[in-house]
């Protein structure tokens, strides 16, 4: 008898047990398809919404409406499927994804996804480079570096980088509901963080191998060098065509099929970014700034400050930039 109510006891206590788990584990898938739906949701809002940054926050397991009717990346788009695989269209070719792969899309295309598997997740983020404009370096302000480093309308591939886009998806998802200064800087640091990622993977992929559009970006990045080092003192092309050892003409013509600038306007560019920089952050008056910029004197900075911003100095400081 007493090994009978034992026996049933550790039954029931074993049943039990079984019952819990399964709970737990439909708690659990619940959660999830909750937080997924969610995602989506937000995702869907943020591309109403037109934001500058769209993007999931980590997994999701179904794509937004939007991508199954010809969706418009405005500027970069990334998808990493990170199990299962999904298949789209993009300007009239077809593309598949597998797990641990990333499809990157350029400014400007159309794409329409036309199949994923029952088991597909991805990560989505979309955003605007012009979004931080203002604090990117100039090597990558003077560049069209997804035209020129990826001509095509997309490229799928596997990186090696796919666990680090999931997590730049989850912190910049993390903070988007905060709306004070704070949360706000620190997400534009964060796509900055990024967009340098992006640029070291494709500068990566470019230059593996002898091609012509790697030693362009060589040189490139080689004259954007200089130009950081030299932009206050020299300004003419002559000065870093003599540095590579290459002719004026020659190097004009490869910066502006890699920036659509000439040399001269990079370097103008660093100039302007500069005394902007000093204007705004600094009590240092026009004429200081323009000694510090090598110019004759305030009068010629001002000419110049004018030409490339549109307002004299001592107007763009009182507007506060």
């Amino acid at each position: 008898m007493k090994a009978t109510f034992v026996a049933r006891f550790v039954t029931n206590v074993a049943f039990s047990f079984v019952v819990l788990d399964i709970f737990t584990i439909f708690v659990a898938d619940n959660r999830k398809t909750m937080q997924n739906d969610n995602n989506i949701t937000l995702l869907e809002q943020q591309m109403a919404n037109n934001e500058d940054i769209c993007c999931s926050c980590g997994n999701i397991t179904s794509f937004p409406q939007a991508f199954f009717d010809r969706f418009h990346v405005t500027d970069v788009g990334i998808i990493v499927c990170t199990s299962g695989s999904f298949s789209f269209t993009c300007e009239g070719v077809a593309y598949q994804v597998a797990t641990g792969e990333t499809a990157f899309l350029s400014h400007g295309v159309c794409f329409t996804v036309t199949r994923h598997s029952a088991d597909c997740s991805v990560v989505i983020i979309l955003y605007r480079v012009d979004s931080i404009r203002d604090i990117l370096g100039n090597t990558v302000v003077g560049m069209k570096f997804m035209e020129f480093v990826n001509p095509k309308a997309c490229r799928v591939m596997h990186t090696g980088h796919e666990d680090e886009l999931t997590h730049y998806s989850q912190l910049l998802a993390a903070g988007n509901g905060d709306a004070n200064v704070f949360a706000l800087n620190e997400r534009r640091l964060l796509l900055l963080s990024l967009t340098y990622r992006l640029c070291s993977i494709f500068r990566a992929l470019s230059t593996d191998g002898d091609n012509e559009p790697s030693r362009k970006l060589e040189t490139y990045m080689r004259v954007m060098q200089l130009i950081d080092s030299h932009y206050a003192e020299e300004r003419g092309v002559r000065y870093y065509a003599d540095r590579l050892c290459l002719s004026p003409k020659y190097l004009t013509m490869l910066v502006k099929s890699v920036s659509g600038n000439t040399v001269q306007q990079l370097v103008f560019k660093a100039i302007t970014k500069k005394a902007v920089s000093l204007i705004t952050t600094t009590d240092k008056s026009i004429k200081e700034i323009a000694d510090i910029l090598n110019f004759p004197n305030a009068s010629a900075f001002g000419t110049f400050f004018k030409k490339q911003v549109g307002i004299s100095p001592i107007n763009y400081r009182q507007k506060g930039g």
